[in-house]
């Protein structure tokens, strides 16, 4: 059943969805937020602002509710979930830096929140990264592997690693498995924070091993194995060696090390822990795509 309120400024009535959304809408582009989350069920409301806006996929908040007992409990973990998301995408990326405003349609009420990306811890343990390497590789790495994740290769999943930075160290601790694709290569052509050289490392992906990935953001080695002992890390049950290996390898080095299952599932570890963890999913690759697509018209310009 919808509910209507009588819009004294118009002089008609308004579904009380409408008002929530314009509400929403408004209260963004007050604040200058980044982006605007809502749920499909609002989805069939036109919207006139330039503020991008994300729909939250039914199914995505189904599979929740099922494991939560309180409506008021499942929406808002369902929607801080989905920002949390949306803000390492977004902050990878550089396409949003500031508020999120996100709107919660449950059975018993709707509100609207304002969400600030900046505490999110996974965008803090990525801000941690940064001291230790330089942000542009880590932000290249990380969006590299979330291709990985949404896209896979040559229509298949597959899984890989980076480690990156002390690549001294790393080195030492680790021998080819079969000739490094990357050596005697001209140091622009090994720049990960180089698009352009992209596809020859999602080519080099399908072999064993890791990639070992300069401070600096040069491909050191494809193919890599790492000599480590990984009784000394704690993993979480299911994963395999490659992921004990990188935890592993970030506990006698300073290195990051970020892993992509075969799943999609990105993992960071540091100090031999697991700090970060990015399950990205369909609506996220949607919302990645569309940063894309927006900036290619800005890149041709330039």
């Amino acid at each position: 059943m919808r509910v209507h309120l009588y819009n004294y400024e118009r002089g008609d009535f308004m579904r009380i969805d409408e008002a929530i959304i314009r509400s929403a809408v408004d209260i963004a582009e007050r604040i200058q937020a980044s982006a605007i989350l809502l749920p499909d069920s609002y989805a069939s409301e036109e919207l006139e602002t330039c503020i991008p806006v994300v729909v939250l996929p039914k199914k995505a908040s189904d599979l929740v509710y099922q494991t939560m007992p309180s409506s008021t409990i499942k929406e808002k973990t369902v929607l801080q979930e989905h920002i949390r998301k949306l803000a390492v995408v977004g902050y990878l990326e550089g396409a949003i830096s500031g508020l999120i405003v996100g709107v919660i349609d449950a059975p018993n009420f709707d509100s609207i929140v304002v969400y600030d990306p900046r505490e999110s811890h996974a965008v803090k343990s990525m801000q941690e990264c940064e001291k230790i390497v330089c942000s542009d590789v880590f932000r290249a790495v990380m969006s590299l592997s979330l291709e990985f994740a949404l896209e896979g290769r040559e229509g298949r999943h597959i899984g890989t690693a980076f480690i990156i930075g002390d690549e001294k160290n790393v080195l030492e601790r680790s021998h080819q498995l079969l000739l490094n694709p990357f050596k005697g290569h001209a140091r622009h052509t090994r720049l990960i924070t180089n698009k352009d050289n992209w596809e020859t490392i999602k080519e080099f992906a399908q072999l064993d091993g890791v990639f070992v990935v300069s401070g600096e953001g040069v491909m050191c080695a494809s193919g890599r194995y790492l000599d480590v002992d990984a009784r000394s890390v704690t993993i979480l049950q299911g994963l395999g060696g490659r992921h004990a290996a990188s935890a592993a390898i970030t506990a006698e080095t300073d290195a990051v090390a970020v892993v992509v299952s075969a799943s999609g599932v990105i993992r960071v570890y540091q100090d031999r822990e697991q700090i970060i963890v990015i399950e990205p999913g369909e609506w996220v690759g949607r919302f990645y795509r569309n940063i894309l697509e927006s900036d290619e018209p800005s890149q041709s310009q330039t």
